[in-house]
């Protein structure tokens, strides 16, 4: 095995289970200097006892920079300390980890107090800083969604909207609502703001979700963020408020709401 302070390498094996990658690292590693490329082209071929044609290259690419959120497979996939390139297990994991935070927030987060987006990118960092190196920070790289007709990029120069949001969600946490249509005027505008900017390099739906709920429990009213399915046209909602239009959002989270109280 090769000896290193930054070891990392890669395999996957079809044995019976799930494809998966694997690599070993510090995770200090991923903060400092740019991954050593080298030790990743020395194939290991006596890991747990597999033989060659059990092994696989390192799907990874771009370790030449030293920015670790470049560092993906062609399918999207970025480095994550769960060593897989399986999104649906990625996921999983992300789910479960922020309802982890949710169960704690419900408990320990002061709601009566109003908070900013630092304290958001510390929600951030806590829920995934088991999965990903980059928790918790802003995002570096320039991101695209959809096909080529429908297809959406978060530019970089979009960051320079986080101020504004920063000021948006201070105004938010400190009001206090005791209507439906007024709350949700609010949230709808936040949410799509939140997404239209798109701060982190992952989880940004998940995170802008607990933001909404957040809100709402402040204000006496149900958190619905995780009721926000796509089968809702949720995705395109967010969509017609990145035009500034927010009507359609907002009618489906009083619709959620509603839908809440009375099953409630």
């Amino acid at each position: 095995m090769i000896k290193s302070k930054y070891l990392l390498y890669v395999f996957k094996t079809s044995h019976n289970t799930p494809i998966q990658y694997w690599y070993e690292t510090d995770k200090r590693y991923f903060k400092s200097t740019k991954p050593p490329k080298n030790i990743l082209d020395k194939t290991n071929l006596q890991c747990d006892g597999l033989i060659p044609d059990q092994i696989i290259s390192n799907p990874w690419s771009h370790w030449e920079s030293n920015d670790i959120q470049k560092i993906m497979t062609s399918s999207g996939v970025c480095i994550n300390y769960l060593k897989s390139t399986d999104s649906d297990l990625i996921q999983k994991h992300e789910d479960l980890k922020l309802l982890e935070l949710y169960s704690d927030l419900v408990v320990n987060f002061d709601i009566s107090r109003s908070f900013g987006f630092n304290t958001v990118k510390k929600w951030h960092k806590r829920a995934f800083e088991s999965i990903y190196p980059f928790a918790g920070e802003l995002r570096t790289v320039e991101m695209s969604k959809g096909d080529k007709q429908e297809a959406w990029t978060w530019r970089l120069e979009f960051l320079q909207g986080v101020p504004a949001l920063n000021t948006l969600i201070k105004e938010v946490s400190k009001k206090q609502y005791e209507d439906i249509e007024s709350i949700t005027a609010d949230l709808s505008r936040l949410l799509s703001e939140f997404l239209f900017i798109h701060p982190f390099r992952e989880g940004n739906g998940r995170i802008s979700r607990l933001l909404g709920d957040i809100i709402l429990a402040k204000n006496g009213f149900p958190m619905i963020g995780l009721n926000l399915k796509s089968g809702d046209n949720y995705i395109q909602k967010v969509h017609e408020g990145y035009h500034c239009n927010y009507a359609p959002l907002q009618q489906l989270l009083i619709d959620k709401i509603e839908e809440e109280i009375r099953n409630g």
